[in-house]
C-alpha cells in the first residue's frame, strides 16, 4: 500500500518558544512499514519548513510548514497517518487531520502517539474525520493494521486499536499487543525518509548545542511508576535495553554517514543498571569512538562518582537529572520513592567529573504544602552553590495517560476541551500558570516559578563567576551553550515573530 506518515509542525506560546527537533517514533513505524513491503512517504513538517514560522491564533507560534504547502507536498496515498505526540498540540493536530481528510478524501486517517494512546475513543469523537487510533508501540500494529486493510481481513483481530463500531453504537477497542521485547531486531529509524540535514546543519536538539546531533534510544520504557507520567498508559512498566554493541553500530554508522559527532538519548529512563551502561562506555572507550552524548530526564538509583567517571570519560557531558521535589513527602505522593539527599549527592559527584548538570523541579503537585516547597527550594540554592548548572521548574500539569489525570478526569476537575489542552503549555510558558492545587492559586505558583529560577542563576552566578563572563560573552556572540542561553535565543526569536501576524522565515 502507499502510506504518507505526517510528522505535524510544532507549536509552542510565550517567551520560552518551542524546540524543533526530529521525532524518533514516526521514523521506527516508517522503517517497519517499508521492510513489509509498503510504499512508505514521511512528511516531517517541521523539518521541511524548519525556518518558517507563523502566529496561530494570535497567541500560539507554529513551525513548520503551512497547510497549504503541505497540500503541495502530499502525495497520492492509500492511508495516511499522523504522529500525535504532545496533548497540548491536539487542537492543532485535529485541524490538521480534518483538513488533510478533506484533500486526500479517498484514504483512510489513522493516528498514533502518547497523546492518541492516552485518549483514543475523545480523539475519535473529538475529530469525525478521524479513522482509526493505534495505541502504544507503533512497528507491529501498523504493519498488522496495513496488512489488514491491504488483504480485506476484519480490523477486529488487528491488535492494540481503537475505531468506531460500524453500527455507529460505540467503539471497538482490540487487546494490545505485548510490548516487543528483542528491541535489537527492531528496524532502525527510517532517517533517508526526511530532510536530517536541516536538524543536523543547526545542531538542533532537546539539549546543549554541540554540533551534529542525532537522537538515539538505549532502552525502551521504565519500571517505574510516578503517578504524574504517561508512561504506564504507553508502554506499561515493562523496561527492556538494547544491546550495546547493536547501540554502538548504529551510532558508528551514523558518523560515517551523516557526520554526527553528537547524541542525545530520548529515553524515559536510560539508566537503570549500572551494568549496561559500563558496557555501552567500556564499548566507546575499546572502539576509540569521539562523539559527545546527551541524557534527560535522569533517574539517579544506578548512579555513583564512579560510573559517571566512566561516563564522562566516554563523551558524556550533560545530564539531565530528575529531582521533582526536595520533599521527600511529596515524592512518595506522587509514587516516585527517590531520596532527595541521595539525589543531590549524585549531582554533586556529576559536576565534580566535569558534567554540565541540570535538574527539573515540579511545583503545584496534589499533596504539596508551603514547607515543601521551601525544602525544594533549599535544595536548589544548596545544588546552586555547589555547582549545579541548569534548573527548570515546571507547574504541575495532569497530562493525559498519567494516573493524576484519570483521577482528575473521574472527580470531573478536569474537561475535555480546546482550553485545557491549551493549558497544558504552562510547562513552556512562564506568562501564564494553572494550577491543579488546593493550596496554591495560579498566581502563586507562577511567581514561585520565577523566583525559584531566579534565585538558583543568581546564586549559582555570584557562586560560580567564571560561568557568569561567559554567559555575557556568549550573549555578544550570539552563541549557546547551556541551556539558559537556548531559552533567551528562543525568547529573542519569538519576541520577533510577535511583532508581525503572517508568515515568514526568521
Amino acid at each position: 500500500m502507499k502510506v504518507s506518515l505526517i510528522r505535524p509542525p510544532v507549536y509552542g506560546t510565550g517567551l520560552m518558544g518551542a524546540q524543533l527537533v526530529p521525532f524518533l517514533g514516526i521514523l521506527y513505524v516508517a522503517s517497519a512499514l517499508r521492510a513489509a513491503g509498503h510504499e512508505v512517504d514521511v512528511i516531517d513538517m517541521c523539518a521541511e519548513g524548519i525556518d518558517r514560522l507563523e502566529v496561530i491564533d494570535d497567541r500560539f507560534v507554529q513551525y513548520g510548514l503551512s497547510f497549504d504547502d503541505l497540500r503541495n507536498r502530499l502525495k497520492s496515498s492509500d492511508v495516511i497517518g499522523f504522529a500525535c505526540m504532545f496533548s497540548q498540540d491536539w487542537p492543532f493536530h485535529r485541524r490538521l487531520i480534518s483538513y488533510v481528510a478533506k484533500i486526500a478524501s479517498e484514504s483512510v486517517i489513522f493516528a498514533g502517539g502518547e497523546h492518541v494512546t492516552a485518549l483514543p475513543e475523545f480523539c475519535l469523537e473529538d475529530c469525525l474525520d478521524l479513522d482509526y487510533c493505534i495505541l502504544g508501540e507503533g512497528e507491529c500494529s501498523a504493519v498488522a493494521f496495513l496488512d489488514a486493510l491491504s488483504s480485506g481481513l476484519s480490523l477486529d483481530r488487528v491488535p492494540s486499536i481503537v475505531a468506531r463500531k460500524v453500527d455507529g453504537a460505540g467503539f471497538l477497542r482490540t487487546a494490545r499487543l505485548p510490548r516487543i521485547c528483542n528491541v535489537d531486531k527492531i528496524q532502525p529509524p527510517a532517517w533517508d525518509l526526511i530532510p536530517l540535514e536541516n536538524y543536523l546543519s543547526r545542531g538542533l536538539n532537546y539539549h546543549l548545542s554541540r554540533g551534529r546531533t542525532i537522537p538515539v534510544i538505549a532502552t525502551r520504557g521504565c519500571p517505574y511508576q510516578c503517578t504524574f507520567c504517561s508512561n504506564a498508559r504507553m508502554w506499561g512498566h515493562q523496561w527492556v535495553e538494547r544491546s550495546a554493541s547493536k547501540l554502538l553500530d548504529e551510532i558508528e554508522g551514523y558518523v560515517d554517514t551523516f557526520k554526527a559527532d553528537n547524541f542525545v538519548f530520548s529515553d524515559l529512563t536510560a539508566v537503570v543498571s549500572a551494568t549496561e551502561m559500563q558496557s555501552f562506555c567500556k564499548g566507546i572507550l575499546d572502539r576509540n569512538l569521539k562523539f559527545t552524548w546527551q541524557l534527560p530526564t535522569l533517574r539517579t538509583e544506578a548512579l555513583d562518582k564512579e560510573l559517571l567517571s566512566l561516563m564522562f570519560k566516554a563523551g558524556c557531558r550533560e545530564l539531565d537529572v530528575a529531582i521533582e521535589s526536595g520533599s521527600k513527602k511529596v515524592l512518595e505522593s506522587v509514587n516516585k520513592r527517590n531520596d532527595p539527599r541521595r539525589m543531590a549527592r549524585v549531582v554533586r559527584a556529576a559536576v565534580s567529573v566535569g558534567m554540565n548538570v541540570s535538574t527539573n523541579i515540579v511545583i503545584g503537585l496534589p499533596d504539596e504544602k508551603w514547607m515543601d516547597l521551601w525544602r525544594s527550594y533549599v535544595l536548589l540554592m544548596t545544588l546552586a552553590v555547589q555547582g549545579m548548572h541548569e534548573v527548570n521548574v515546571f507547574p504541575f500539569v495532569p497530562y493525559p495517560g498519567s494516573k493524576l489525570f484519570y483521577d482528575l478526569l473521574e472527580q470531573k476537575r478536569i474537561k475535555l476541551d480546546d482550553a485545557f489542552f491549551f493549558s497544558l503549555f504552562g510547562y513552556a510558558d512562564l506568562s501564564r500558570s494553572v494550577s491543579w492545587s488546593d493550596n496554591f492559586n495560579p498566581r502563586v505558583l507562577g511567581f514561585m516559578r520565577i523566583f525559584f529560577m531566579a534565585s538558583f542563576y543568581c546564586v549559582m552566578f555570584v557562586t560560580h563567576p567564571v560561568r557568569l563572563a561567559r554567559f555575557i560573552a556568549n550573549a555578544i556572540r550570539g552563541r549557546s551553550t547551556t541551556k539558559l542561553e537556548g531559552v533567551i535565543k528562543r525568547v529573542f526569536k519569538n519576541l520577533r515573530a510577535s511583532s508581525f501576524r503572517k508568515d515568514g522565515n526568521v
